[in-house]
């Protein structure tokens, strides 16, 4: 999974992949991990969602990501807004041969750990999965990518990264597909596959909206499309802070019911 991760490093148009890429996998794997936060990340972030009628959600949120010793991610998100999901959480912490996802819902009083088909579930009713948190902080950094070529995404150089997930992961995808951009080194595209050639989801980055903070490039909008439900979720950060104190306590299953 990504090492220094921020929910929104995602994605933009394709461009399908065309040249052989110049640089090895470890290369542009490394070439993000420069670009991301040595320690830690907040974020203030507005999720939007729009189903095939038109009809709208707004939250408001607040996400959290830590890097721990040995290279691991820990995620947490808490909803702010609106006030009948206030208080909702999930968390993510990386560990050696997989990943614990937790969620918390104030009016059940209890943390839930996510497993089998549960991680294919909405993320308080947006186009995110659980599971698609999941795919996308581990894209690119150490996704055990096997395939690599060059391409083009909204007329910048891109470096296509490609990985197979295992069948017995119990995963919704087959195959996740990142394309990185060559000069900030931000991922501008996921294609998280159901079947290989044909994404079930696309996450896409606008380049317009990657802003510099301090040394680091970061998406500002991110959007993901479910193409098989014809919705779609944007995820605007409104706010952000790299390399704050972040203690281990914020990442825990009782750090969940306690809300922001």
């Amino acid at each position: 999974m990504l090492r220094r991760t921020v929910l929104a490093a995602s994605l933009i148009a394709l461009a399908a992949p065309a040249a052989r890429a110049d640089r090895t996998i470890g290369e542009v794997q490394e070439c993000v991990r420069r670009n991301l936060p040595e320690r830690s990340a907040r974020q203030e972030i507005l999720l939007e969602s729009t189903d095939a009628a038109g009809a709208a959600q707004r939250l408001e949120a607040e996400l959290l990501w830590r890097r721990t010793e040995g290279d691991r991610s820990q995620v947490r998100i808490v909803v702010e807004a609106p006030p009948d999901l206030r208080g909702s959480a999930f968390l993510l912490l990386e560990r050696d041969g997989g990943v614990d996802l937790f969620s918390y819902l104030p009016e059940l009083r209890t943390v839930r750990r996510l497993s089998g088909r549960a991680i294919s579930g909405s993320l308080f009713g947006t186009d995110f999965s659980y599971e698609d948190i999941q795919r996308i902080q581990g894209t690119v950094a150490s996704m055990g990518a096997v395939e690599l070529s060059a391409g083009e995404v909204d007329g910048r150089a891109v470096d296509v990264l490609a990985a197979a997930i295992p069948p017995e992961s119990g995963s919704a995808y087959t195959r996740v597909v990142t394309y990185v951009d060559r000069e900030t080194c931000v991922p501008l595209r996921t294609d998280l596959e159901a079947r290989p050639g044909e994404p079930s989801k696309e996450v896409r980055a606008r380049f317009d909206e990657v802003k510099q903070v301090g040394a680091h490039w970061v998406p500002h909008q991110v959007t993901i499309e479910d193409k098989d439900a014809g919705r779609s979720t944007k995820l605007t950060v409104r706010k952000i802070d790299l390399d704050v104190d972040l203690p281990q306590s914020e990442f825990s299953q009782a750090a969940l019911t306690k809300g922001r």
